[in-house]
């Protein structure tokens, strides 16, 4: 391993780490490099997602054309290309799937910009509805 660094954190957090090591019975350097690979795998962007990204800035970059051609159809992106368009999110995604099996392909309904926010409801159970 290489070697190693010394991290300046708030003595709150510092003492919240202490007090995990302790009751996993382990030291405090690996409880502080244990939670920081976890953190920085999640972080960190793979291949697929930065793809997916550039494809995203690319149908960004062309939607008022894409507007003009094709609003409320789907578009399949690739290498920031339009390769394939359809009404039917399905129709489009299995061709896709077949054309391009292995490879990351955007595909997107052309609508306005900003595109509306998702709302999804939730809910919650209460304890009380156990007691029955």
């Amino acid at each position: 391993m290489g070697e190693n660094r010394t991290l300046e954190i708030p003595a709150e957090l510092y003492e919240r780490i202490e007090r995990l090591a302790a009751v996993r019975e382990t030291s405090i350097a690996y409880v502080v490099q244990d939670a920081l690979t976890l953190a920085v795998d999640q972080m960190e962007i793979g291949p697929d997602e930065a793809k997916m990204d550039a494809e995203d800035a690319a149908y960004q970059a062309m939607h008022p054309e894409l507007m003009e051609r094709f609003a409320g159809q789907f578009v399949a992106i690739h290498n920031g290309k339009v390769v394939d368009v359809d009404k039917d999110e399905m129709a489009i995604y299995f061709r896709i799937d077949e054309r391009f099996p292995d490879e990351v392909i955007l595909i997107k309904r052309v609508v306005e910009l900003p595109e509306p926010e998702l709302y999804v409801p939730s809910f919650r159970l209460l304890p009380e509805a156990y007691n029955d």
